[in-house]
């Protein structure tokens, strides 16, 4: 998940009317133009539903929306964003949101940006102190704090910052060129610390490490081994790719039959299934609570595993809350016993309550959907691909694959059962 801007820092106690405008502030900056395309997670449940809806609840448990939860409850958000003029829309129900306008590239984000470094260590707030200090120069469209590419990930110790206008970026880097002649590339500038801070252009640090590296900055910047892997463009295009082959199209109204949980489902015509037939073992989900922010899905099955037959865990990243589902039924026994165990989430100790059943059912019935729509996506792909080689459609013959091999390989097949955020992010676990 990509970090946000506007939110206020968590110790910070808020009014409803302040929790609402900062609710407002973050969740557009969920969906703008500076982080979905390049959020992987949200663009993916933003794909999931026919209509680019996401449920709040889900956007609520994300880390810098904790503090206002303390505050606000889903009406209360869904109250708040209805107030977006331009950007977002909330449905009927106040449960969803989505964004009004579709997604188009735009491509003048990296000459508004500006690089910057000699920031301290980090520590809790420094993400919205950041976002406060290059706000007082201009609007801002997010300031990304630079990571190692290793774990544990470490702060760099600098950011990139893009701006609402070249303009304002300009005024920031003429103000900073007023403080301090040029050094090392760039201008000085006094941080809330008192240190001095390197400050240029995106682009002028691009041309910079080019030349390092060797590389003629006259050519287009290579692709980056780091940063923001994922891109909501590539993927929609590689989508029109796949549905322009020769192939005649096949709608999705044509019924698909798979196995869900033990029991066989059907689609609708509209690519979904019908709620009352997805089957789940009563009592089987539960939410946990309290966790810390990065910790790992997968750690925290393996450790429930040992419990109990563990289905599935729901845990965004970023998050300090999520859901587990298991195989059988968890008895009030087992659930003293889990919580008991003192399991810990990113060294966190997690508070573990039940889910009621309508809630259950939801979170079965949005894993059933998204693997029919994996399915589907899969059916057409497959028409649609070229053929060669004989009967079989691929080379390999009759098996369909090199081999002989029959239907998907394991992979495709793990993946067939991932919820959204899992293919998004491998924040959660296989169904």
């Amino acid at each position: 998940m990509s970090q946000e801007v506007g939110a206020q820092a968590p110790d910070v106690p808020l009014q409803v009317d302040e929790a609402k405008a900062a609710a407002l502030k973050q969740v557009e900056f969920y969906f703008a133009d500076a982080n979905l395309p390049f959020d992987k997670f949200l663009f993916t449940l933003t794909r999931k539903d026919p209509e680019g809806w996401v449920p709040i609840e889900t956007l609520a448990s994300f880390k810098r929306m904790k503090p206002l939860r303390e505050v606000l409850d889903v009406a209360g958000i869904a109250d708040a964003l209805r107030a977006s003029s331009s950007l977002l829309e909330v449905d009927a129900d106040g449960v969803r949101v989505r964004r009004k306008t579709p997604l188009v590239p735009v491509t003048d984000a990296h000459t508004r940006s500006i690089y910057a470094k000699g920031f301290p260590d980090e520590h809790e707030g420094l993400q919205a102190e950041l976002e406060t200090f290059f706000a007082q120069f201009g609007k801002i469209n997010g300031v990304r704090m630079r990571r190692e590419n290793e774990r544990p990930r470490a702060f760099k110790h600098s950011v990139f910052v893009e701006f609402a206008s070249a303009d304002e970026m300009q005024s920031f880097l003429e103000r900073a060129k007023a403080e301090e002649p040029e050094q090392d590339g760039g201008h000085a500038i006094p941080y809330t610390d008192g240190t001095k801070l390197l400050v240029m252009s995106k682009p002028a640090y691009v041309s910079m490490k080019m030349k390092e590296k060797g590389i003629d900055p006259s050519q287009n910047p290579p692709p980056s081994k780091s940063g923001r892997k994922f891109n909501a463009f590539r993927e929609m295009e590689r989508e029109r790719q796949g549905g322009s082959g020769t192939a005649p199209a096949h709608s999705r109204s044509e019924p698909l039959e798979f196995e869900y949980n033990g029991y066989k489902l059907t689609t609708r015509a509209d690519g979904t299934v019908d709620a009352e037939q997805v089957s789940f073992p009563a009592q089987s989900v539960l939410r946990f609570t309290e966790a810390a922010s990065g910790g790992s899905w997968k750690d925290l099955k393996d450790t429930l595993t040992t419990l109990h037959p563990t289905s599935f865990v729901e845990f965004p990243a970023d998050a300090t809350e999520g859901v587990v589902g298991f195989r059988e039924p968890v008895s009030d026994e087992k659930l003293a016993q889990i919580q008991e165990h003192g399991i810990t989430v990113g060294g966190k100790p997690v508070q573990w309550a039940r889910v009621d059943e309508d809630k259950a059912r939801a979170f079965y019935v949005e894993r059933a959907n998204f693997r029919a729509s994996f399915l589907l996506d899969r059916r057409e792909t497959e028409r649609q691909a070229p053929r060669r080689g004989g009967r079989g459609g691929h080379r390999g013959g009759r098996g369909g694959h090199r081999g002989g091999h029959r239907g998907p390989p394991p992979s495709e097949k793990r993946k067939a059962n991932e919820p959204p955020s899992v293919a998004a992010k491998r924040s959660k676990s296989d169904a």
